[in-house]
């Protein structure tokens, strides 16, 4: 019998795509097998580092925070492995969607390649994207998203006409704005089509002369909204510009297709392999082509049942997840064994080996029965006014709006003083303020509160040289006397 395990994954929870298929469905499936123990901590939790040091296993979702970096070196020391979780290549995002500003930063790329780099092992969410990044990490795994629950097979339906669809992110806009005016013209054409779009607001436009009885748009919400919005398509659409960020994207929106008896009509790409093309689904190569696959499939409900039969039928025998969480879970423990055969050092700083010892459920704030979860299925989300302050706080700096950060931080220092996470950015904000002496002071607090940061010690080194830089300008402004060591510089240079 094999030993149990805890696992931890640090991500940004919440109730998008991203989050259902990477984090909690993948977490609840791991929780089903015998002696896996599994913990989901929000990204920006109080308590995300002593559960990422307790864990027997850390799966760090895509995060920027420098921090991570010291938990991936301060788990080593400890011999427990980290792995990295990408879900998408983000560097190669393009200009026109909303996470471009974050990842144009070098700061942002360079940040991503480490913490890829740093980890023990990268677990990915397509083939094409593992290809991608193969050369940054020293152990990868393709684990492909999967579905916790497939409804039941759809039975042909009687609708006067027949819906096509397509719902997704900004992110997408070119993806649909490349098809839009041959897919308006066409449906001009269609009386007994309805188009239906769910997006952001500000992609109606593109659809601005659609015919108002044959077109409807809906406003995008949770995933739940747009699983129920899809029992209404008979055929849902899904175009890719051919970029590289798009090539390494996953087949989630065939997955949402297929599950729901919804003919899935694809874009021939890379994240589209899996679709067997004029059996599972459609695969399109431009609007002409796809306009052609339409014509076929509206005039034969026949040929979209017995499509859509099959691919329901493909997920229930390949892509159910309960039927990959053993390989995931075999993953992680290969990773344990690799870093048993590392040596680790014989004596540990006692602040770290004390950190370690905490056990996971120790912890407050932990979440199961309130959310339907199993009893060793745990999730630790920002639940307290001190964190929400604090997250505020974050997303003030991302905005480049520091006045707002630092009033943000300093509530959460007044809601919880014993926040070593909150000082530290409280200190940040305030060397940007130009008000050294108090960021020095909450910089010192947030590296006595917890010893083990690195951020608060990074800052006090950068605050300290404009210190010193600040009181030699003064000495030169009231005595410009060199002093003696440039003076002995200067003479060693004349001789």
């Amino acid at each position: 019998m094999q030993e149990s395990i805890s696992i931890v994954q640090i991500a940004s929870l919440g109730n998008i795509g991203d989050n259902i298929y990477r984090v909690h469905q993948p977490c609840a499936a791991l929780a089903q097998l015998p002696g896996v123990e599994v913990f989901e901590v929000h990204a920006q939790s109080r308590h995300r580092d002593a559960a990422a040091l307790a864990a027997d296993v850390l799966v760090l979702t895509m995060t920027l925070d420098v921090e991570v970096h010291r938990l991936i070196h301060q788990r080593r020391l400890l011999g427990r492995p980290t792995v990295c979780e990408v879900n998408d290549y983000l560097p190669d995002v393009q200009p026109w969607n909303p996470a471009h500003r974050t990842w144009a930063d070098p700061r942002g790329l360079h940040l991503f390649e480490q913490l890829i780099g740093r980890s023990d092992a990268t677990q990915v969410s397509s083939a094409a994207l593992g290809q991608r990044v193969a050369h940054l990490t020293p152990q990868l795994a393709v684990f492909d998203n999967q579905l916790a629950q497939l409804p039941e097979k759809r039975s042909p339906t009687d609708r006067p006409q027949v819906v096509i669809g397509w719902g997704g992110s900004l992110g997408h806009l070119h993806d649909l704005q490349h098809i839009a005016p041959a897919l308006v013209q066409w449906l001009k054409s269609q009386p007994q089509v309805r188009l239906e779009i769910m997006a952001d607001p500000s992609m109606a436009a593109l659809f601005a002369v659609a015919p108002a009885q044959q077109f409807q748009f809906r406003a995008a919400g949770s995933l739940a909204h747009y699983l129920q919005w899809l029992k209404g398509l008979d055929i849902g659409l899904a175009p890719l510009l051919p970029t590289p960020y798009n090539r390494c994207r996953s087949d989630v929106k065939f997955l949402e297709y297929a599950s729901h008896g919804v003919v899935p009509v694809v874009q021939r790409l890379e994240p589209y392999a899996t679709v067997r093309d004029g059996e599972t689904g459609f695969l399109f190569d431009d609007s002409q082509h796809l306009l052609k696959l339409l014509d076929i499939l509206v005039a034969d409900a026949a040929l979209r049942q017995r499509v859509a039969d099959a691919a329901h039928d493909y997920l229930s025998a390949e892509r159910r997840i309960a039927q990959h969480a053993p390989q995931r879970l075999a993953f992680y423990r290969e990773q344990i064994t690799r870093m048993q055969a590392t040596p680790v050092p014989d004596k540990l700083p006692p602040r770290l080996a004390q950190a370690a010892a905490v056990p996971l459920l120790s912890l407050p704030g932990w979440q199961s029965e309130n959310l339907g979860l199993a009893a060793n299925h745990h999730r630790l989300d920002l639940s307290t006014p001190a964190e929400q302050h604090s997250a505020a706080g974050i997303e003030a700096l991302h905005q480049g709006d520091i006045t707002q950060a630092c009033i943000a931080f300093t509530a959460a220092v007044r809601q919880d003083p014993s926040d070593a996470h909150a000082y530290s950015f409280l200190g940040h904000c305030l060397m940007k303020q130009g008000r050294l002496p108090m960021a020095r002071e909450a910089l010192e607090r947030a590296m006595g509160l917890d010893p083990l940061l690195s951020r608060p010690v990074r800052a006090l080194a950068r605050l300290h040289r404009a210190v010193a830089q600040q009181y030699t300008q003064r000495a030169a402004q009231l005595n410009p006397l060199p002093d003696m060591a440039q003076a002995a510089s200067h003479t060693r240079q004349s001789d």
